[in-house]
C-alpha cells in the first residue's frame, strides 16, 4: 500500500494557497503535489509508477487545515438537506473521481492535444482563470512523467547488468515523451495509461474508481506493432503484469478493465490482446483490475469458456456485461448510437462515455421506502417529522392501485426535490473545489470554461434507489395482506413496523410468507417493473441541459451500512437490519436459487437503470469439477442477458473457508472476494459486511 501526501502538501503551502482564487489555489495545489510526491522505480519494473509514501508513519499527523468555502445553498436549503440526510434517510453529495478519462486520445495524441484547445482559448480569453488553472494543470502533469524520467536515467546510469540497463534506458525514453506526445510503442503507451491513471487521484484530491476504459482496444494498434517489429508475447505480458500490479496496489481496487465489446457493424472486439491480458488476469489473480467482460452474441466460445473459471470466480473475477442491452441503456440516456457504441464500463457499476462524460455515481442516495411511508401515512414518515412543504396532498388509501398512485406522486416529487439540492451542491464544488486537470481532458470544459462538475459533454448523477426491493416486497404484502386478504388494515402494519414489530409475531410471520421479489413470482415482477418504471420516468423529469440524473440499483456492500442506520420497514425488516443488495432479492428471502433470481431480475427494463443494476451469483466449487456444469454456468449468463440483463458478478464460495477467515482474519490475509462491485481482500471488510457475504454465500450455497 501506498500512501499519498495530499494533506501534508496543503499544510506546508497553506498560507500562499489560501491567497488565491480557488481555480488557480487547486492548479497549484496540485503542481506542488506532482513536484513533492516521493517517486521510486524498483529494480525489476518495467514501467515507472510507484509513488507515494510506502510506510505510513511517515505522513503527517498535523491537522488538515482547509480553506475559505462559498457556501451556495440556502439556509432553506441547508435545512432541507440536513433534514433530508439525518431523519428522511435521503444524502446528496457530490462525489468526486468514480470516472474514466479517453485514454485512447491521449495514448495517441499526448497532452499536447489539450494544450493546443486550452492556448487556443486562451487567446480569445488570456485571463479566465479557469483556463489558466487548466494550462497549470497540464503542465504539471507533464513535469511530474519528467521527474520519473531523471529517476530512470539515474537508474540506467548506475546499474552494471547489461537486462537492467537496457530496461531503465526505454523506460527512460518513453518517459521523455509520454504523457505529453502520443506514444510510438507499446511500452510508452502503457506507461502513458499508468501517468495517467495515477495523476487523475491527485486531482481529484481521492483514489476512488478511476478505470481505464477499452484497454484492449486501444492498445491493439500498439501490440500488433510490436509483434510485427519482432517483439514478443512474453515481453508484452511483463509490462502488463507490472502495469496490474501498480493497478492492484492503489485505490479502492474498483478500476475497470473493459475486455471486448462489439463495434458499429455488429463485429465482435475480441482480439488477440484481449486474450493476452485474461491469461495476465489468470496468472496474477489480483483484487484489481475489475474485468469487465462484455459479452456480445458472437463472442468466441473458447474465450467464453476460458473465463468460466475457478480460480477467477474465488476472487470475484471478471463481472459481465451483456453489450447490446448495455448501449441500448446508454442511448435511453439521449446519446446518439454513433456515440453510444463507445461506451465503457465504469468503476463497479455505471456505464460511461470516456472523456466527454463526467459521472457522479454517488450523487443522490434515495430512501426508496419514504415515498411509501408518505402514501401510507397521510403525507407523514414513519419516524419522523416533514417540516418543509410538499405539493402532493395525501389522499386516502382504498385499494392499491390508488397506493401505487400516491407512491409514485410522492416519489416524482422527493426526487425533483434531491434533483434541485444537487444543482447547488455542484456549483458550491465547482465554486470551492475545481479540477483544472481532469477537465481540461473532459469534453466540454475548455470549450465552456469551466469545472467538470457542470461543463462536461454529459454529466450523468446516480441516483442509488436504496431499498427498493424491499419496498416492492412491502408493496407485496400490503397488497396480499391488506386489499386482497383483508387480514390486517393499514394502520396495524403501520403502526408494527413503528414499533419495530416488538410483539408482532403473528404480523411478522404472515409478512414472510408473502411473495416476494427474487422468487420469480409474475404478480411480483409486474409490481416490480411498474415501480422501476416509475423511478426512470421520475429521474427523467430531473434532466436539463447536459445534466442527466439516472437511476442505479448498485449498492456494493452500502446496504449494510444503510440498513444499520434505517428504522423498521413496512416489509418486515427490523431496524438495522440490511437493506437489499443490488438488484438482488432482500435478506428476508430465505430460499431462492439462480434462476429464480435470473428471472426475476429480467422482468424489469434494465435499460433504464444505466445507473447500475447487478445481480450477485454465487457458484460452489463443485460447479467448477465438469464442462457440463461450467457450461450451465455460461448458458446461465447468456440467458439472462439475452432476457435483456445488463450486468452479473460471480463469486465461487467456499463457506468453511470465509467462517475461518471472518472469526481469524489476521490468518487469513490472502481470501479474496467479490465485495458486490469489485474485489477486496476479505478481512479489510467490516465484521457486518463478512457476516452478511457468508449469511448470503450459505443461502446460495444451499439453494443454487
Amino acid at each position: 500500500m501506498y500512501y499519498d501526501i495530499i494533506d501534508d502538501i496543503r499544510n506546508k503551502y497553506f498560507e500562499e494557497l489560501k491567497g488565491y482564487s480557488p481555480y488557480i489555489r487547486q492548479a497549484m495545489l496540485f503542481k506542488y503535489i506532482t513536484e513533492n510526491i516521493p517517486l521510486k522505480i524498483k529494480d525489476t519494473d518495467y514501467i515507472a509508477g510507484w509513488h507515494g509514501y510506502e510506510d505510513y508513519d511517515k505522513t503527517s499527523d498535523l491537522e488538515t487545515r482547509y480553506f475559505s468555502y462559498i457556501h451556495m445553498l440556502s439556509k432553506e436549503q441547508k435545512h432541507i438537506r440536513e433534514k433530508m440526510q439525518n431523519e428522511l434517510k435521503c444524502e446528496i453529495n457530490f462525489t468526486p473521481a468514480h470516472t474514466c478519462i479517453d485514454y485512447e486520445t491521449i495514448v495517441k495524441n499526448g497532452l499536447e492535444h489539450y494544450i493546443t484547445l486550452v492556448d487556443e482559448e486562451l487567446c480569445k480569453k488570456p485571463d479566465n482563470e479557469c483556463l489558466v488553472s487548466m494550462k497549470i494543470s497540464l503542465d504539471a502533469a507533464c513535469k511530474f512523467a519528467e521527474r520519473f524520467a531523471n529517476i530512470a536515467y539515474e537508474k540506467a546510469r548506475k546499474v552494471e547488468k547489461p537486462e537492467q540497463k537496457s530496461r531503465f534506458e526505454r523506460i527512460y525514453s518513453a518517459l521523455c515523451r509520454v504523457p505529453r506526445q502520443g506514444a510510438k510503442n507499446f511500452l510508452e503507451a502503457v506507461q502513458s495509461v499508468w501517468i495517467m491513471h495515477a495523476l487523475i487521484p491527485m486531482a481529484e484530491m481521492i483514489w476512488a474508481s478511476i478505470s481505464i476504459g477499452r484497454i484492449d482496444q486501444y492498445l491493439y494498434p500498439f501490440y500488433k506493432k510490436h509483434i510485427a517489429d519482432g517483439g514478443t508475447k512474453e515481453e508484452v505480458k511483463k509490462i502488463l503484469k507490472n502495469l496490474f500490479m501498480l493497478l492492484d496496489s492503489y485505490s479502492d481496487g474498483a478500476c475497470a478493465m473493459n475486455i471486448g465489446g462489439m463495434d458499429a457493424k455488429g463485429q465482435d472486439m475480441f482480439n488477440d490482446l484481449s486474450k493476452v491480458l485474461i491469461e495476465v488476469e489468470k496468472e496474477m489473480l489480483l483484487r484489481a483490475p475489475i474485468f469487465a467482460v462484455r459479452v456480445t452474441p458472437n463472442m468466441p466460445e473458447d474465450v467464453f469458456d476460458s473465463l468460466i473459471d475457478f480460480d477467477l470466480f474465488k476472487i470475484g473475477q471478471p463481472t459481465f456485461y451483456a453489450e447490446i442491452p448495455c448501449r441500448k441503456a446508454v442511448m435511453g440516456r439521449g446519446v446518439p448510437e454513433s456515440e453510444a457504441v463507445d461506451f465503457s464500463a465504469n468503476s463497479c457499476m455505471g456505464l460511461i462515455l470516456a472523456g466527454r462524460e463526467f459521472a457522479d455515481m454517488w450523487g443522490i442516495k434515495f430512501n426508496s421506502h419514504l415515498p411509501l411511508e408518505l402514501a401510507v401515512n397521510h403525507g407523514k414518515p414513519l419516524n419522523s417529522s416533514l417540516d418543509f412543504e410538499l405539493t402532493t396532498r395525501p389522499t386516502e388509501i382504498n385499494d392499491f392501485e390508488e397506493l401505487l398512485r400516491q407512491y409514485t406522486v410522492y416519489f416524482s416529487e422527493l426526487i425533483s426535490l434531491c434533483a434541485n439540492l444537487y444543482e447547488t451542491v455542484a456549483l458550491e464544488q465547482e465554486a470551492n473545489d475545481p479540477d483544472p486537470l481532469l477537465s481540461a481532458i473532459t469534453e466540454g470544459c475548455i470549450k465552456n470554461h469551466c469545472d467538470r462538475a457542470t461543463g462536461a459533454t454529459y454529466n450523468t448523477v446516480t441516483v442509488e434507489t436504496m431499498g427498493l426491493v424491499n419496498t416492492c416486497d412491502a408493496l407485496v404484502a400490503i397488497k396480499e395482506l391488506v386489499f386482497e386478504n383483508k387480514k390486517y388494515t393499514l394502520d396495524e402494519i403501520i403502526t408494527a413496523a413503528k414499533m419495530n414489530y416488538e410483539g408482532c409475531e403473528k404480523l411478522l410471520s404472515d409478512i414472510s410468507k408473502c411473495k416476494k421479489y427474487g422468487m420469480n413470482d409474475s404478480g411480483v415482477n409486474a409490481i416490480f417493473k411498474q415501480i422501476c418504471k416509475m423511478v426512470s420516468r421520475a429521474c427523467k423529469k430531473a434532466c436539463h441541459d447536459n445534466r442527466l440524473f439516472i437511476p442505479s440499483l448498485h449498492t456494493i456492500d452500502v446496504n449494510v451500512g444503510y440498513g444499520a442506520g434505517l428504522y423498521a420497514t413496512l416489509d418486515g425488516r427490523k431496524e438495522g437490519q440490511p437493506v437489499n443488495k443490488n438488484a438482488n432479492p432482500s435478506n428476508l428471502l430465505q430460499k431462492t436459487e439462480h434462476t429464480s433470481h435470473v428471472l426475476s431480475a429480467a422482468a424489469f427494463d434494465q435499460t433504464e437503470f444505466s445507473g447500475g443494476q447487478p445481480i450477485d451469483l454465487y457458484f460452489d466449487k463443485v460447479w467448477f469439477k465438469t464442462k457440463e456444469s461450467r457450461d450451465k454456468i455460461k448458458a446461465l449468463i447468456r440467458t439472462y442477458f439475452q432476457l435483456g440483463g445488463l450486468q452479473l458478478q460471480v463469486n465461487s464460495i467456499d463457506v468453511e473457508l470465509l467462517e475461518k477467515a471472518h472469526s481469524n482474519p489476521e490468518d487469513y490475509p490472502f481470501v479474496i472476494v467479490r465485495k458486490g462491485g469489485y474485489s477486496v481482500r476479505f478481512n479489510e471488510m467490516h465484521k457486518d459486511v463478512r457476516a452478511e457475504f457468508i449469511e448470503l454465500a450459505k443461502r446460495m450455497e444451499q439453494n443454487g
